[in-house]
Formats: C-alpha cells, structure tokens, sequence
C-alpha cells in the first residue's frame, strides 16, 4: 500500500470507470424495463448502486483523501465482489420480472459478499501491518 499521486490519479481513473459502469447499468436496466411490459423489479431498478456506492465512491474517497491505496490482491477482491454483486442482482431481476425463480442465484450474493469480505480484511490487515512495522 502506498500513497503517490500516481496512486490516486489510478483511483481516480477507478473511480470515473465505476462512474461509466453505474451508467451502462442505469441504462440497461431502463430499457430492460421498458420491454418487461409493466413488470417492475427492485434488483433491477436499484442495479446501477452496486458500483456506484461499492466502487466509485470508495475509490474517489481513496483518490481525495490521505488513506493508503489497497494492494493489487485487495482491489481484486473487491472489484471480483462487486461485480458478483452486481451480475446477482441483474439475474435477480431479470428472473424476477420473468415471473420465475432459481435455487441458485443465492451464489452470487454469497460469493460477493464474502469476496468483498476478502479483500477488506486483506486491505486492513496489511494497512495493520505496516502501522505495526512488521
């Protein structure tokens, strides 16, 4: 972990990448629900918060502030998190509005939390870490 700037014009690109990706899923859900004949679906609606609130925001609070920037192996976790968050809730809503359900979509959420699980604690641990000189 560090903090160059290089670092936080990275997070900053991050952030504006997320900004495009909550973007494509607002439009996407938009017009998925416009051809869903009336049939509404809050994972589907609320889609485009997944990257938003778990990667724009921390990444442009990372790209303002003075906090270390996560290792490689972190920001894998979390970006692998968000995105398994994001593709359950675009299948969620997708069975949801066609009037079905699956035994399997509770994966997703599962993998993603514990994905993003994964990569905050390696962020905290080795943030510790370096605090405690070991």
């Amino acid at each position: 972990m560090s903090t160059s700037a290089s670092d936080h014009r990275r997070m900053r690109f991050l952030a504006r990448r997320y900004l495009l990706i909550s973007l494509f899923c607002l439009i996407f859900s938009c017009v998925y629900e416009s051809f869903s004949h009336g049939v509404r679906s809050g994972f589907m609606i609320f889609l485009f918060l997944f990257p938003l609130l778990l990667g724009a925001m921390p990444a442009f609070v990372m790209s303002i502030a003075f906090v270390p920037v996560p290792s490689a192996a972190a920001r894998c976790f979390w970006h692998a998190g968000v995105a398994a968050l994001s593709v359950g809730s675009c299948l969620s809503g997708i069975l949801e509005i066609y009037g079905t359900t699956s035994p399997y979509i509770w994966v997703y959420w599962a993998a993603g939390s514990l994905l993003l699980l994964a990569g905050a604690l390696r962020y905290f641990l080795a943030r510790s870490s370096r605090r405690s000189g070991g």
